[in-house]
């Protein structure tokens, strides 16, 4: 494997090592399989749609199916592997390859794996299977710097197709025209593709938070919400803006300024060693003591890399604090049903002081 693959599976041995050491969170083991792909991905390379991975103090070993046999060689070069043979399970190979290869309980991703599998593992194999929470995504949570250059590139291209988008589409295009067209630009600009369905909502559509594009034309309002992410190389981005095609009404502009001064004061408090929930709160603050608190109705941001939504997420239940090194996204809203929704939204990387705005798209109301 290359180096930094080699890093990331060393970090995690010594993460379970350390759980090891902890009587709060101590188990029999230090082997892991994992199953979740975005966590095989980011420990191997591998981006294969079938996989699971085995772990342990001096083992490593990933499994898959014939599709992917020439593919591991080419993106995991030096990593162990099984093949499981036609007309065998998953599920069966994992059990055998345990057995085989290592000794003792293993620990499994609970968050990802179904109910099913794991039924089905107990079955087979003949150890013990310990549920465990969110080992390896604590430590995607913190970017390295090949991660922190991907997301870069993200949204580089995320806000090349927005300024793009917008000089060529008319006001006579439809959400779902927007939609098209961001999908198609972004992946002719050497993206993956959309890192999850855009969200375009003409005027009072954008009071729904997640609403999906219709035939509704953009010259039905003066305002449409665009929310919208592309991934590069795995890596996401996302962002939101709101376009306008008219004068804004007098009410939008108020709730419009509210919510980028509530997303400025997050930023401009943000730094390493902050109470996560701290940076939700400021936010918040800022839009209740303008009388609209219960019109911000969803967290404040959450993090973002190989998954759209990952850890850590920034709301009033967030626990832990903020480290060098995260990538979130900061993204404060106003939704006033029938009328409209107000949400800006920029990705926003922990450095060693403070916090870098890697987005830079204007926000001024104009």
């Amino acid at each position: 494997m290359d180096a930094h693959f080699e890093n990331r599976i060393a970090n995690l041995r010594q993460t379970l090592n350390d759980r090891l050491q902890d009587p709060q969170n101590a188990s029999p083991t230090r082997n892991l399989l994992v199953t979740s792909l975005p966590n095989i991905r980011y420990l191997t390379g591998f981006t294969g749609s079938s996989a699971a991975l085995l772990v342990s103090p001096d083992n490593c070993i990933i499994i898959s199916d014939g599709r992917y046999e020439e593919q591991l060689t080419i993106q995991c070069p030096g990593l162990a592997s099984v093949i499981r043979p036609m007309g065998g399970t998953m599920i069966g190979s994992i059990a055998e390859t345990m057995q085989q290869h290592f000794s003792g309980d293993f620990l499994f991703e609970q968050n990802t794996a179904s109910h099913k599998s794991w039924l089905e593992l107990t079955e087979a194999f003949d150890g013990a299977l310990i549920g465990s929470k969110s080992i390896v995504e604590g430590l995607r949570s913190v970017k390295d710097a090949i991660e922190i250059g991907l997301i870069r590139k993200s949204v580089e291209l995320n806000q090349i197709v927005f300024k793009e988008v917008c000089g060529a589409i008319g006001d006579d295009a439809t959400e779902r025209d927007v939609a098209a067209e961001i999908e198609y630009r972004g992946r002719k600009h050497g993206a993956d593709g959309c890192s999850f369905e855009p969200i375009v909502a003409v005027g009072a559509n954008s009071a729904l938070a997640h609403y999906r594009p219709g035939n509704v034309k953009l010259n039905r309002s003066s305002f449409t919400l665009i929310d919208w992410g592309l991934n590069y190389q795995g890596y996401a981005s996302d962002l939101t803006r709101i376009l306008f095609t008219g004068p804004a009404p007098e009410r939008y502009t108020e709730i419009y300024n509210i919510t980028l001064a509530a997303q400025e004061a997050a930023i401009a408090a943000i730094k390493p060693g902050m109470e996560i929930k701290q940076i939700d709160t400021i936010a918040r603050n800022v839009i209740a003591d303008a009388g609209y608190g219960p019109q911000f109705s969803h967290s404040l941001g959450h993090g973002i890399g190989l998954e759209i939504h990952e850890g850590p997420g920034v709301s009033p239940r967030s626990t832990g604090v903020l480290k060098e090194g995260m990538v979130i996204t900061i993204e404060p809203g106003i939704y006033l049903p029938g009328f409209g929704g107000v949400r800006i939204e920029d990705d926003v990387w922990v450095t060693a002081k403070n916090a870098e705005v890697i987005s830079n798209l204007p926000k001024a109301l104009k």
